[in-house]
Formats: structure tokens, C-alpha cells, sequence
């Protein structure tokens, strides 16, 4: 079992933007409930050593992968680029993220289209989390991924990576 951590860490100020991050993602529960938008969505698979870093948001309650939607007129690539770095503090260069595959998803009420992005390290890095939005950021095995509980389009991307055996 993945021990993910919870909400504690930082400072007052950390606490008070982690109530704020939680009535927002509320909010906006209700509204994709209510219009069921279309979103394009990335998500970056960093890989050391058979392990993926996996990250708890302060708002939900699963693990992920560093992750966001796209603005307008971003690629893909840059927003992965860009979440990554927003999330956990790493920076890769233009280039250095692999696309892997898109799954389609339906959770929260919105219709994903999920770009999967894996970049591969040499040497071990330490993931800086803001304790505001990410709470925690380790690298798990695939199977102590799978044995927690996941958003559902990193479910299926790690099952599917599985089955093909991809290392």
C-alpha cells in the first residue's frame, strides 16, 4: 500500500489555499455535472527505475500523475511541459517527453481525451510539491499503483502499459 500521505504539511497559508483548491474542485463538480464539457487533458509518466512517480492532490482523493488540461493554443507536449513543472518542479526540455497514447475517459462528469507523455531519468530526482495543490509526489512500482486507489485514466494507462509489458 502506497502511504500517500495527507494534508498537514506547510504552512497556515498552504492550509488555507488547500480549503480554497477543495470548494473550487467542488464548484466545479457541479458545473461539469451540469454541462458535461469535452476537455483534452495530459498526463506525464516519469519513470527511474521500474517506478513512476505518482502524486496526491489536495483535493481528491486518489493518487495520479502529474497532470492538467490544456489552454488554448497550447500543444499537447507543452502542457505536459508545463504541468510537470507546475506540479512537482521538474523541467524538461522541448523534446524530452515521449507521447505513448491518449485514452478516452468519463469521471467527474466531463468527457476526457487524455494524452499519456512518459519521460525516462538516468538518476534519481526529488519532486518538490507546493503542499497547496500536490500534497505528495514518491515513486511507486506499476503493482503498488494499481493496489491503490487511481483517477481512472492513469488506471488504464498503467493496465494497459502492463499487458504490453512495456518496461
Amino acid at each position: 500500500m502506497v502511504d500517500a500521505g495527507r494534508a498537514g504539511s506547510g504552512t497556515p497559508l498552504d492550509a488555507l489555499c488547500r480549503v480554497g483548491l477543495r470548494v473550487a474542485y467542488r464548484l466545479l463538480l457541479v458545473g461539469w455535472f451540469l454541462f458535461r464539457p469535452r476537455r483534452r487533458g495530459v498526463f506525464i509518466a516519469v519513470w527511474h527505475a521500474g517506478r513512476v512517480l505518482a502524486i496526491r492532490n489536495s483535493y481528491r482523493d486518489w493518487l495520479a500523475l502529474p497532470a492538467g488540461g490544456m489552454r488554448r493554443g497550447e500543444t499537447p507536449e507543452a502542457a505536459g511541459r508545463r504541468e510537470l513543472a507546475e506540479e512537482v518542479g521538474i523541467t524538461a526540455a522541448p523534446g524530452a517527453l515521449r507521447f505513448v497514447c491518449e485514452v478516452p475517459s468519463t469521471f467527474e462528469w466531463k468527457r476526457d481525451r487524455c494524452a499519456f507523455f512518459e519521460i525516462h531519468l538516468d538518476a534519481p530526482i526529488e519532486p518538490h510539491v507546493d503542499h497547496r495543490e500536490v500534497i505528495w509526489a514518491g515513486f511507486v512500482t506499476p503493482a503498488e499503483a494499481l493496489a491503490a486507489r487511481l483517477a481512472p485514466p492513469v488506471r488504464a494507462y498503467l493496465e494497459r502499459r502492463s499487458a504490453e509489458r512495456i518496461p
